[in-house]
């Protein structure tokens, strides 16, 4: 993970997955999601997704050790750093 890193906020999917406030704002902006719910207090989301499956995210601090911040010039994303499985 890469301390200080320009991001404003981490949410945790129902999926199992991480996504910085950019992705979640450049998957609705791609309307690869579309939003359903918006709770603020406590703050979640619920998107339906292009596969037509709802994902709640909650947003969180803390990200696990196989997650990794990385920034470029799309802006910041969270990417799962875990090897595959050998078959």
């Amino acid at each position: 993970m890469i301390p200080n890193a320009p991001v404003d906020g981490i949410y945790r999917g129902s999926n199992g997955r991480y996504y910085t406030d950019r992705q979640v704002t450049n998957y609705l902006r791609a309307e690869r999601w579309n939003p359903c719910i918006r709770q603020r207090n406590p703050e979640r989301r619920l998107v339906a997704t292009s596969d037509d499956d709802l994902l709640l995210l909650l947003p969180t601090d803390d990200i696990p050790a196989w997650a990794e911040i990385r920034v470029d010039n799309r802006g910041a994303r969270i990417v799962d750093t875990r090897r595959p499985l050998p078959e």
